[in-house]
């Protein structure tokens, strides 16, 4: 997180998120109908210390119903990782999918999901080495969020990271 932030090693960083309360929210959204209402729940955010207002990088979740199109022209790349992955110098998207017991009130569903990591300061990283930082810190959050919502397998996430093939 440091390197997509710039963040250097004589800097310190705060920590704040609400990964549990995320995770329940997701659940309570999903089995009352209203998924929409789960948009871009916050998982972590990590700050310079000396910053209050803008993190450096934010990682949310959200559920959704179909993976995004990509853009003609749109910067980043896709990666085959989950359901898809996208990444650029500031952005790791992830999509996959969880099956669950927590979802429809213990009955169990299956629920697409999509964690997107970003980072708000400039860049000092190459835009060959970014989008790999990226995408590494966008499945490390995916894999905590997906124990958090108990999906089986791992939401079918690898459990090591290693750079995917671009699609």
């Amino acid at each position: 997180m440091r390197r997509v932030a710039g963040i250097p090693d004589s800097v310190k960083m705060r920590f704040s998120g609400h990964s549990n309360e995320s995770a329940g929210e997701i659940v309570s959204n999903y089995d009352s109908g209203a998924p929409g209402e789960a948009d871009n729940l916050d998982f972590c955010r990590i700050y310079r210390e000396s910053s209050e207002v803008m993190p450096s990088v934010q990682v949310e979740f959200s559920l959704v119903q179909e993976v995004e199109k990509r853009e003609e022209g749109t910067i980043g790349k896709d990666y085959r990782m989950g359901v898809l992955a996208r990444a650029s110098a500031k952005l790791g998207v992830l999509y996959f999918e969880c099956s669950s017991t927590r979802f429809k009130s213990g009955a169990g569903a299956t629920v697409l999901l999509r964690g997107e990591s970003r980072s708000n300061d400039d860049v000092s990283e190459s835009e060959k080495v970014a989008p790999e930082d990226n995408l590494r810190i966008i499945y490390e959050s995916s894999r905590a969020f997906s124990g958090l919502l108990e999906c089986k397998s791992n939401a079918g996430l690898p459990a090591d990271f290693k750079m995917p093939p671009e699609l």
